[in-house]
């Protein structure tokens, strides 16, 4: 019994174990194709071009692809504005993120492993398990910000369904005809730019509403991705931040001690790298996705809408918008909070216990920027975000007057 209760709290202090719920719920929308994901080691995971979940991914890119063609052709066909560009930004996106993921689990399964060797050091004394657990940290952001984005998916389902109601009622002569309303008539409504390319059947039309929703979960699963990254190696860090204030009130501390912690702290920043390798561009993906379409939001929310369930929807996906990218933003700042948070302690390192080590791991903490990136053009510190906050306004200021001619226009007729 004792033994079972050991390993369970190994498992929950284990990264992988705590993603994996995570990356199955990713793979049943076409994201990191890998096999073995529900193996118990990590040994087990593989990338396999042939293979069921990248057969999976390929089928949605394919299919996802005529969507982002088809509104490529609606546009051209009617002319581009900062409202239409809209779906073909988010298309394009999610396109590109399935390829971007397609490269992570291509690197993922050497990642991981190491991973998953490095996390052994800090799973048994002197480090100590946090008041929550590793896997706890991971999983629990993740399921509000997937209760949210479903949340702000059915508000969009349900704005788009009640304009579309209502233009039916108020643009037929006899207003009883709304009885007839058809999931077909709203589909070719709301959709028409997918029937430029394909013939209209039932079977295109729930493909439609498929894809659309499958693009919905990749759009919100790379910020989800980044924070989970975000939060396993930041616990590592805060980690080797406790064993260090601990040591504070020793009267006594050996300069193997601090050598032994220095080398510890030099290896999860030799880790980060290695992540920051695989993962910035999904980074930078993210970043210009989410600095996009908060404008665009903010941009909607500016202008006239039609019926109140409009407003909800926009103002709720607005406010969203703008927490998630702050959640992401601070997450993946804690990485870079926890590795400089000893850093006072180790400045007050008492004379009898300063050495060599104390002051290279100093230098190495208040010199080495250890930070996920996008990319190497920019570091996830607390300090970006309000460099994002700036750079936001200033685009939005451009949208508006971009979008001016047709705010001056005010509401196109309802039954045109």
């Amino acid at each position: 019994m004792a033994k079972g209760t050991q390993n369970k709290n190994l498992d929950e202090g284990n990264f992988d174990f705590g993603i994996i719920k995570i990356m199955l719920l990713g793979q049943c929308f076409a994201v990191m194709p890998l096999t073995g994901i529900r193996r118990a080691s990590p040994r087990h995971v593989h990338f396999r071009f042939k293979s069921v979940p990248m057969i999976v991914t390929v089928i949605f890119m394919m299919a996802s692809s005529v969507l982002t063609l088809s509104m490529l052709k609606f546009l051209l066909n009617i002319g581009v504005t900062a409202k239409n560009f809209v779906g073909q930004v988010f298309f394009t996106c999610v396109q590109c993120a399935c390829i971007l993921f397609i490269d992570l689990a291509r690197r993922w399964p050497p990642l991981i492993r190491y991973w998953t060797r490095l996390e052994l050091i800090f799973t048994k004394p002197p480090y100590e398990v946090l008041k929550r657990s590793l896997s706890q940290r991971v999983r629990q952001p993740a399921f509000i910000l997937i209760a949210l984005s479903l949340v702000e998916h059915g508000l969009y389902l349900s704005s788009a369904i009640v304009s579309y109601k209502q233009r039916v009622y108020y643009c037929t002569e006899n207003h009883n005809a709304t009885m007839g309303v058809s999931f077909d008539d709203y589909i070719k409504l709301n959709y028409d730019y997918v029937f430029i390319l394909l013939p209209y059947t039932r079977f295109f039309g729930i493909y439609v509403l498929v894809v659309n929703g499958t693009c919905t979960f990749i759009w919100n699963y790379m910020d989800l991705f980044i924070m989970m990254i975000s939060r396993g190696l930041a616990y590592r860090f805060e980690q080797i931040s406790k064993r260090i204030c601990r040591l504070e009130h020793e009267d006594r501390v050996p300069e193997t001690t601090f050598m032994e912690i220095r080398e510890h702290y030099v290896r999860m920043c030799e880790l980060l790298e290695r992540v920051d390798n695989a993962l910035s561009s999904i980074i930078l993906l993210s970043c210009a996705n989410n600095l996009y379409f908060v404008c665009c939001q903010l941009l909607n929310i500016f202008n006239k809408l039609r019926w109140p369930i409009n407003y909800v929807y926009f103002w709720y996906s607005m406010l969203y918008l703008v927490g998630r990218t702050a959640c992401v933003f601070l997450t993946a700042a804690t990485i870079n909070d926890e590795s400089k948070s000893a850093l006072s302690v180790l400045r007050r390192v008492s004379s009898k216990n300063w050495c060599v080590e104390v002051e290279r791991l100093i230098f190495q903490m208040s010199t080495q920027t250890v930070a996920l990136s996008g990319k190497k053009f920019y570091f996830l510190t607390r300090r970006l975000l309000f460099g994002m906050a700036g750079t936001i306004v200033t685009y939005e200021l451009v949208l508006l007057q971009f979008d001016e001619p047709n705010r001056r226009k005010g509401l196109l007729p309802l039954c045109a």
